[in-house]
């Protein structure tokens, strides 16, 4: 099978903050499980259907010229594309969504990427 994805995913733990633009959908956090400049992928404490948009606000570090470390605030749109179970049970405690970032600036995904270069992880 031919790999789709254009960013490479790494396994990091970056807490996000989401929520549905519409109100549909309760605000919530999760920490991704893996990680590109592309999207992520996090467990979730609801059940979050295919293409529900999404609005995301995550941290990420980022080392300035000095050497010193500060918190980057990336506040972007997301798209969910993958949610495990398929469908909503009430025996399931939580979610696994993956989601792709959409109305990300470029200097944003220059942020993901440098970060994941930080930590000797390409992302393409």
């Amino acid at each position: 099978m031919k790999e789709r994805r254009k960013h490479k995913r790494a396994s990091l733990e970056i807490p996000l903050d989401m929520q549905s633009p519409d109100g549909k959908h309760k605000s919530f956090t999760a920490k991704t499980i893996n990680l590109s400049a592309g999207g992520f992928y996090c467990k979730v404490p609801l059940f979050v259907p295919v293409l529900t948009k999404l609005k995301i606000s995550m941290v990420v570090p980022i080392k300035e010229s000095a050497g010193r470390e500060r918190d980057h605030v990336i506040a972007c749109g997301g798209t969910v594309v993958r949610t495990v179970p398929e469908k909503a049970t009430a025996a399931v405690k939580s979610y696994e969504i993956g989601c792709f970032f959409t109305d990300m600036t470029t200097y944003d995904r220059l942020i993901i990427e440098q970060y994941l270069a930080d930590k000797n992880i390409s992302s393409k």
